[in-house]
């Protein structure tokens, strides 16, 4: 009788410890998860296509042009940024500073292809602007119908 106690309290003492470390793996990987998320920020985009041109509207909120890296390619329009934003606000009785660090990236797949070298950026008012001319055009021809 006295071996079967032991078996079961081992079988107790193997169980919680898997418990326990199941537990902390999993507040590890929700840590981990929180990290990566504050550390990088995937900013929203719209794409519009026009007869001639692709443009696309990145909002970067906070981003300054120099600290900005564009690159475009037929199909793909790439973001690349650090952030570093520090906010203070000031009250009667308290101070607070709240700050902001992380990378922007932002791959954007294009729906026709362009023509890279001819591609033009403006930041504004927190919205990169990418006007790209497509490199077929659209063109309607009237075909006369014998």
């Amino acid at each position: 009788m006295k071996r079967r106690d032991h078996v079961l309290e081992m079988k107790d003492f193997i169980t919680k410890m898997m418990d326990d470390t199941a537990e902390v793996l999993d507040s590890t990987r929700k840590d981990i998860t929180t990290k990566i998320v504050d550390y990088t920020f995937v900013p929203g985009k719209d794409i519009i296509e026009t007869d001639d041109d692709i443009i696309v509207h990145i909002a970067l909120p906070g981003i300054k042009k120099e600290d900005l890296k564009l690159n475009v390619s037929e199909k793909i329009v790439e973001v690349r940024a650090k952030f570093d934003i520090e906010a203070d606000i000031s009250g009667t009785y308290v101070t607070l500073t709240d700050r902001q660090t992380g990378i922007v990236k932002r791959d954007v797949i294009l729906p026709k292809k362009v023509i890279p070298d001819k591609a033009s950026a403006k930041l504004e008012n927190g919205i990169l602007r990418v006007k790209i001319p497509k490199l077929e055009k659209t063109e309607l021809h009237t075909v006369k119908i014998e």
